[in-house]
C-alpha cells in the first residue's frame, strides 16, 4: 500500500524543480501523474482549489475506454471501435487522434491495474449510446471505478470534494446504481435487505469519525483511487495554489510561475507541462460567445473551471481550436434553492426519465422528444424548445404510481422527499392532469392528449411519434417488468406531478487545438514544446457528439497517459544528447 499517505502535509511548499508539472486534479490531471511516476518522472500537481477532483468528483465516475482487458475476449477491436467513431462522430473526427486514444486506452488500463490503487470494471450490460450504429457494443467500453474505502487516506480523505449532495443520501452517503436496486428492492428480497442494512451500518459507523461516509462510489471512488495512488507515490499534490504564468526558455515551455500560501514561487519543469484545468465552461466571455443562450445559468461543472488552462496555453501560443457541432455537452437539468440559498441542479441521466410513465412536454403541452434518448441529444431538443417558447417551461409529466415506484429527480422512490418538495415549489401536483395544466401554465386539453396518445403507445408498445424504446441503450434505461416495452407506461393514478427542466452544460467540447501527442497547437498547428493539454481542456475528440457514458472521462485519462509518455520520451532523447555531447 505504500507509506501512509496521511503523512503528506499540504504545508510542504512546492519543489524548484521536476521533470512533469501537472495543473489540475480531475480525473486527466491526475491520470498524467499517476503516468508520469509509474514510468519514473519526478512530478509535481497543482490544484488552485482546497479540494480534489474537479468535476469529476460529481460525476458517475464512467471511462469510455475501448478493448481493454476489460472488454470480453473477442467482444471489441480497434477496428470495431474506430468504426463506431466514424460513424458517431462523423466527418468532424480527427482520425490521427481517435486512433492515438484507442490504441493508448488498453495501455493506460493496463500501466494503473498493474502498478496502482486504480481499480476498474466493466457494467455488465452498458450499450453504446447510439447502439443502432455499425461498431457498436453492447458492454466492456464502459468501464467504472471500484468502490474504494476513503478512510485508508486518513486526514487527506476531507480533501476529496465531494459529490452533489443531490446524489447522495442524508445529504453524506454515496450510493451506485447497484445500492439503489438492492435498496428498492430491500423490502422483498433478503440479500438486497442484507446489502441494505449493510450500507446503514457502514455509513452509521462512520459518521461517528468524518463529516461523510467514506465508502465511495462513481465519481469519487475515481478521484479516490488516483489520489490515494498519487499519495502512496509521495508525488506532492499541491492544493490551494494557483498557476499565473508558464514560462520558456528558448521557445518552449520549461516551467511555471505561482501562487503558494501568498507567495510567488517559481519551479522548472524539465519534461513539459501538463494543463488539465477543467476547460472554459464558467469562463464569462467564453460562456457567453460559445454556449447557447438558452443554457441554464447554473453548470454543473465547478465554479473553478473558468479556462485556466486556455488563458495560460494563449500567453505562449496555444488558441482554442474551432467550434464544434455542440461546443458543450447537454444534459436536461431541474433546480431548487437549497436550505442555504445556493442553487442545486439536478442532471436527469438514467433514473428516471427513460422509465416507464413519464412523458417530457414543451409550453405548448406536446410531447417535443423521445424521453430515452441520451442526455445530450435530450439537452438539444430542450434547447431547440427554449429557443422556441423563450417565455414557457418544458415539464417532465408523471402520475402517483411512477413517483412512488421510480421517483423523480430529487426526488427518491417510495416518495422520499416529495411533501418537501411540493412545498417548496420544486415539482406540482394536480389531482387532475388539467389541474396541474393549470398550476404549470399549459394548455390542458393539449397535456390530456399528449398523455392519451402516450397512454395508448404503451399498450401498443411503439412510440409512432418518437421510436422510444427501439433500441438497446434505451431500454436499458427503462424497466425490464415494464412490457411490451420497458420505456412507456401509461399515466393515469392521480395525482399528476410536474417538474420543470431546463437544458443543462455537463462540460466543454471545444478546447485547446492539440496533436494526437496531446502536444498544444499554436495557430500554425505546430506544436508548443513542452506543453501537454488533456481533458476538457484539450478539443473533444468527439467533437460535439456523444456517443457513449464516460467519453469525456475515458479520453482525459487516456491522454494524460499519452502526455505523460511523450514527455519521457523527450527526456530520454534530450539526457541521451547530453551524454553523447560529454
Amino acid at each position: 500500500m505504500g507509506p501512509d499517505p496521511s503523512r503528506i502535509s499540504k504545508l510542504t511548499p512546492p519543489p524548484k524543480a521536476v521533470d512533469l508539472l501537472i495543473i489540475g486534479t480531475g480525473a486527466g490531471g491526475m491520470a498524467a501523474a499517476l503516468s508520469g511516476a509509474v514510468l519514473g518522472l519526478d512530478v509535481l500537481v497543482v490544484e488552485k482549489t482546497h479540494q480534489i477532483g474537479g468535476t469529476t468528483a460529481r460525476s458517475a465516475g464512467s471511462v469510455w475506454l475501448p478493448n481493454s482487458r476489460h472488454s470480453a475476449p473477442g467482444s471489441d477491436t480497434f477496428e470495431q471501435a474506430m468504426d463506431y467513431l466514424r460513424n458517431a462522430v462523423g466527418n468532424r473526427l480527427d482520425e490521427p487522434i481517435a486512433a492515438a486514444f484507442l490504441r493508448a486506452a488498453p495501455e493506460m488500463v493496463d500501466l494503473f491495474e498493474k502498478n496502482t490503487s486504480v481499480k476498474l470494471r466493466a457494467y455488465p450490460y452498458h450499450p453504446d449510446y447510439l447502439a443502432g450504429l455499425e461498431g457498436a457494443t453492447l458492454s466492456g467500453r464502459v468501464l467504472e471505478p471500484m468502490p474504494f474505502d476513503g478512510s485508508v487516506l486518513g486526514r487527506n480523505f476531507a480533501h476529496i470534494r465531494p459529490p452533489l449532495a443531490e446524489f447522495t443520501l442524508f445529504g453524506k452517503m454515496m450510493v451506485d446504481r447497484v445500492d439503489i436496486g438492492h435498496l428498492m428492492a430491500a423490502s422483498g428480497r433478503l440479500s438486497s435487505f442484507c446489502h441494505a442494512i449493510a450500507l446503514f451500518a457502514r455509513y452509521g459507523v462512520d459518521r461517528l469519525r468524518y463529516k461523510r461516509g467514506t465508502r465511495l462510489v462513481m465519481g469519487n471512488a475515481l478521484v479516490g483511487r488516483l489520489y490515494h495512488s498519487l499519495l502512496a507515490r509521495r508525488v506532492p499534490v499541491i492544493r490551494s495554489t494557483e498557476v499565473i504564468a508558464l514560462h520558456q526558455t528558448e521557445g518552449r515551455v520549461s516551467g511555471a510561475e505561482m501562487v503558494w500560501q501568498g507567495e510567488r514561487v517559481a519551479v522548472e519543469a524539465r519534461a513539459g507541462v501538463v494543463l488539465a484545468t477543467g476547460g472554459v465552461s464558467n469562463h464569462p466571455k467564453i460562456r457567453k460567445s460559445h454556449m447557447p443562450d438558452t443554457l441554464f445559468a447554473t453548470s454543473l461543472v465547478v465554479d473553478s473551471v473558468t479556462g485556466d488552462g486556455l488563458e495560460l496555453a494563449e500567453d505562449v501560443g496555444g488558441h482554442l481550436g474551432p467550434h464544434h457541432e455542440s461546443n458543450g455537452f447537454w444534459a436536461p437539468v431541474s433546480s431548487r434553492t437549497r436550505a442555504d440559498g445556493s442553487i442545486a441542479v439536478f442532471p436527469h441521466f438514467v433514473l428516471d426519465r427513460g422509465k416507464p410513465g413519464v412523458l417530457a412536454v414543451d409550453p405548448s403541452g406536446n410531447r417535443f422528444v423521445n424521453e430515452a434518448t441520451t442526455y445530450h441529444l435530450f439537452g438539444l431538443a430542450l434547447m431547440a424548445r427554449h429557443k422556441q417558447f423563450p417565455e414557457g417551461g418544458c415539464y417532465l409529466i408523471c402520475d402517483d404510481a411512477f413517483m412512488e415506484k421510480y421517483g423523480l429527480g430529487m426526488i427518491r422512490p417510495k416518495r422520499m422527499g416529495l411533501s418537501a418538495a411540493l412545498r417548496d415549489g420544486y415539482v406540482v401536483a394536480g389531482q387532475t392532469t388539467s389541474q396541474l395544466a393549470e398550476k404549470i401554465n399549459l394548455p390542458g386539453e393539449a397535456l390530456a392528449k399528449s398523455i392519451d396518445r402516450h397512454n395508448g403507445f404503451a399498450i401498443t408498445g411503439v412510440d409512432e411519434d418518437f421510436a422510444k424504446g427501439q433500441d438497446a441503450y434505451q431500454r436499458n434505461l427503462g424497466d425490464p417488468a415494464q412490457r411490451p416495452n420497458p420505456c412507456i407506461g401509461v399515466v393515469r393514478q392521480p395525482p399528476f406531478y410536474g417538474l420543470q427542466i431546463f437544458p443543462g452544460d455537463i462540460g466543454a467540447s471545444v478546447g485547446l487545438s492539440t496533436d494526437a501527442c496531446a502536444r498544444v497547437l499554436d495557430k500554425n498547428l505546430e506544436p508548443v514544446d513542452g506543453l501537454y493539454a488533456c481533458g476538457n481542456d484539450m478539443a473533444s475528440l468527439m467533437a460535439g457528439r456523444y456517443p457513449g457514458p464516460g467519453i469525456t472521462l475515458g479520453p482525459a485519462m487516456t491522454f494524460g497517459f499519452i502526455a505523460a509518455r511523450h514527455a519521457l520520451a523527450l527526456k530520454r532523447k534530450c539526457n541521451l544528447h547530453v551524454t553523447d555531447q560529454g
